[in-house]
């Protein structure tokens, strides 16, 4: 099984993940404020992160710069989730561990297609890279 960590202040998102990725296999965990993401992931270890990047005020950019400077949280990819109609206008792809965008509102096609892109470290690759730090 699978688990996702959702870090959006609107549960709307977290309703619709959760409907989504449920009959995926996925378990869900969610975070609304940016101040309870690390704490969160520390203890629930998700296999990828749903990060709103308008997030208290447009936090998502640092959060996500944070997270991949961390040698211990760095294997996490991020599916970034947002409201702006373009985007690529603000490079939000190439943003630090993004590894797509998914723009609102969520559909199931949108979602499935972000999470079938990803190749997912398993336990002996997280092991292997703990090793070797």
């Amino acid at each position: 099984m699978r688990k996702a960590l959702v870090a959006d202040s609107t549960h709307v998102t977290q309703f619709m993940l959760e409907r989504i990725l449920s009959k995926e296999g996925y378990e869900l965990q969610y975070v609304k404020f940016p101040r309870d993401l690390l704490d969160k992931i520390k203890e629930y270890r998700p296999d990828v992160l749903f990060l709103e990047a308008e997030i208290s005020g447009g936090k998502g950019l640092r959060i996500a710069e944070y997270l991949s400077k961390r040698s211990d949280l760095s294997h996490i990819p991020i599916i970034l989730i947002t409201r702006i109609p373009d985007p690529s206008r603000y490079e939000m792809g190439q943003w630090p561990g993004v590894h797509c965008v998914v723009r609102k509102p969520l559909s199931s096609g949108k979602v499935l297609d972000a999470v079938d892109s990803i190749t997912f470290f398993d336990t002996r690759d997280i092991n292997a890279l703990n090793d070797a730090i």
